[in-house]
């Protein structure tokens, strides 16, 4: 049976949790299940704000469920979904909004003060520019600490003075040393290192690479040596392509090597990487008409071998994208998201085809499923697959931000 090793935060944690790696295996049925062509049911779990841009994982409150964090980019509002118990699953979850910024991002969940509570992080890219902590006000391990994770009211909200003005604050990704990595866009576009554990009169932004508009980041042990690399993809301008960041740090210093995966001069969108029988994978849409599927060879830092999984007809323009065992059957599928989807599919999975004989760089044609059919929402974003209703088979997390559909989940009907 094989399995699946997966990165990009499929479940967030604390910066010194050892939750830094995920083992999902897959679970194969015996026979080659497959899932109906048909759309998947839609469940709402927030829709209170406007533009949902993004959806990140971890269980903030420490009820052993994770829960969602997002910002909304209209209206400028950070929340935090917390996950109901399975019976409530397909209901409204109950929602808070723990900061008010301008264009936010990204939100993501990360311990900033070393406290043992989740604290969430949001980047701006408006005209704001700049990064906030918004802080956790639990103080014990105790259910009323509990219980003050969910007023709204308690929490706190803090500017990163270093980084106002700085750049367009895109993605944020937590590492487990005490660390933020963040992507940004034009002006000053950059991957750069925050030390979470620096004296705050002399923390400081460390720019590890100019780019030019990052999409993703993605913490991953890419070579093996027991410490967390980044991933990332970068969308437009000179520096465009697939890579990744190797982490050469020691007690001393903080350094990292940049290297080439694949995807140069592409316009690379969202990206999801996973472990297969001990076999790096990485999958990246594209707006180029396909995803980029990256493999490497014996060499981890010379370029991955590339192949093309072609758009199905009748879909939006390429977004999201995720590695996933969709109907059970023990093989790997990719589950995607479209933006401009308007009378279009904007969610749907694919399934490999029957092998036959393809060269690297070859465009292949998977088989189309669909999920979100085409009548509701235009501009979707990355993507969690997770058993939301505990039935055995992954379902499909995201966000839509132009239809206000909010924050939704679709519900995979194999099982």
């Amino acid at each position: 049976m094989p399995q699946l090793e997966l990165g990009c935060g499929h479940a967030a944690f604390g910066i010194n949790s050892v939750m830094n790696r995920i083992l999902l295996v897959l679970l194969a049925v015996g026979s080659t299940a497959t899932v109906a062509g048909e759309p998947w049911t839609l469940h709402t779990v927030d829709n209170a704000s406007r533009g949902a841009d993004g959806v990140r994982l971890a269980d903030v409150d420490k009820d052993g469920r994770l829960d969602i964090v997002t910002g909304w980019e209209e209206g400028g509002k950070i929340r935090i979904c917390f996950q109901p118990t399975a019976s409530a699953i397909r209901k409204p979850w109950p929602s808070i909004q723990i900061g008010s910024v301008k264009s936010p991002e990204d939100a993501v969940f990360a311990d900033v003060n070393d406290d043992g509570w989740l604290d969430v992080v949001s980047s701006c890219e408006g005209k704001q520019q700049a990064v906030f902590f918004h802080l956790n006000p639990a103080v014990t391990d105790t259910a009323t600490s509990r219980e003050r994770v969910r007023k709204s009211a308690a929490w706190t909200t803090k500017p990163v003075p270093a980084s106002m003005d700085y750049t367009r604050w895109m993605f944020c990704e937590p590492l487990d040393t005490n660390s933020l990595i963040f992507g940004s866009k034009q002006p000053n576009a950059q991957i750069t290192f925050w030390d979470l554990a620096a004296p705050e009169n002399n923390a400081r932004f460390h720019d590890l690479r100019k780019s030019g508009w990052i999409m993703s980041l993605c913490r991953f042990d890419v070579d093996d040596d027991g410490d967390n690399d980044i991933v990332y993809s970068d969308r437009k301008g000179p520096f465009c392509s697939v890579g990744w960041l190797e982490n050469q740090s020691n007690s001393e210093q903080t350094t990292w090597q940049d290297h080439l995966i694949g995807g140069k001069d592409l316009e690379v969108m969202f990206l999801d990487i996973a472990r297969i029988d001990n076999r790096s994978t990485i999958a990246c849409n594209t707006r180029n008409g396909y995803v980029l599927l990256l493999m490497p060879g014996t060499d981890v830092t010379q370029p991955w071998h590339a192949s093309r999984i072609a758009h199905p007809d009748g879909v939006g323009d390429g977004k999201g994208v995720a590695v996933g065992d969709v109907n059970n059957d023990g093989h790997m599928d990719l589950a995607c998201t479209c933006e401009h989807a308007e009378g279009k599919v904007g969610v749907y999975w694919l399934s490999e085809a029957s092998k036959g004989a393809k060269n690297d760089g070859e465009l292949q044609r998977w088989n189309f499923n669909d999920i979100s059919g085409n009548t509701k929402g235009i501009k979707f974003d990355r993507i969690e697959l997770l058993d939301l209703d505990h039935d055995g088979d992954l379902d499909l997390l995201t966000c839509e931000e132009r239809d206000n559909l909010g924050v939704i989940w679709y519900e995979n009907p194999l099982n």
